[in-house]
């Protein structure tokens, strides 16, 4: 026989208690104003779904000792475990949209181990690309401003279909070239880009168009059918 659930106290359960398992996306930072704590965002992934629609990205704020421990330890790519409460914010936009985003406020963190071959031959990519084009001559803030954007050039290029093309489209001149789908992170194309993000760039377009010539011959062959 089934029986109802017990009634409990609200005050004696976690508030909105959730907990994942994923991968650190971006360095973490400092926020822009004077709110207190440190931020990233997670990936995870559904377990046994190799498929990248079967992912998404969350939100990650770590404040007093997870702070220090976060700005020290965790960098792009670590696979890690979090705990804390699930919560909403708003995130406005330049062109005067809006949206609502969910984030995580960590109460504890732990690293997940991965296999070491892929650790070690993706802590080699990262660094060989930042090697090649940090400036000898830029400052602190401008190393760490040109190591988070070359990141992001590097999530878009890994999967630029979680990424909305609005070179064509912008609602203004200041938009973002390349807007992500769930994080919003935005990527403008810059006369100082490196070479690598021209060349990869160059290939992406060259596979958007094959794609559309690939699905036209497709329909002529269906209206010959």
């Amino acid at each position: 026989m089934l029986r109802r659930p017990s009634t409990v106290r609200r005050g004696s359960v976690p508030w909105n208690s959730c907990s994942f398992i994923g991968t650190v996306i971006f360095p973490v930072k400092r926020y822009a104003s004077d709110f207190p704590g440190v931020y990233t965002s997670l990936e995870v992934k559904w377990p046994s779904c190799d498929s990248s629609s079967s992912s998404f990205w969350i939100h990650l704020h770590l404040s007093d000792k997870l702070e220090k421990v976060s700005l020290k330890y965790l960098k792009p790519n670590d696979i890690i475990y979090v705990r804390g409460r699930l919560d909403s914010y708003k995130k406005h936009f330049e062109d005067g949209s809006h949206a609502i985003f969910y984030k995580v406020h960590v109460v504890d963190l732990n690293f997940v181990k991965r296999d070491r071959q892929i650790q070690k031959s993706t802590e080699m990519e990262i660094s060989v690309v930042e090697e090649l084009t940090v400036p000898v001559s830029s400052t602190a803030d401008d190393d760490k401003e040109l190591r988070d954007r070359l990141h992001l050039w590097q999530v878009f290029f890994a999967n630029p279909y979680e990424w909305w093309d609005n070179r064509q489209k912008k609602f203004f001149s200041g938009s973002a070239d390349f807007r992500h789908k769930n994080t919003h992170d935005g990527l403008w194309l810059r006369p100082d880009d490196p070479s690598w993000v021209r060349r990869q760039l160059q290939l992406y377009d060259s596979n958007i168009t094959m794609n559309r010539r690939s699905k036209v011959h497709e329909w002529e062959m269906e209206d010959l059918l």
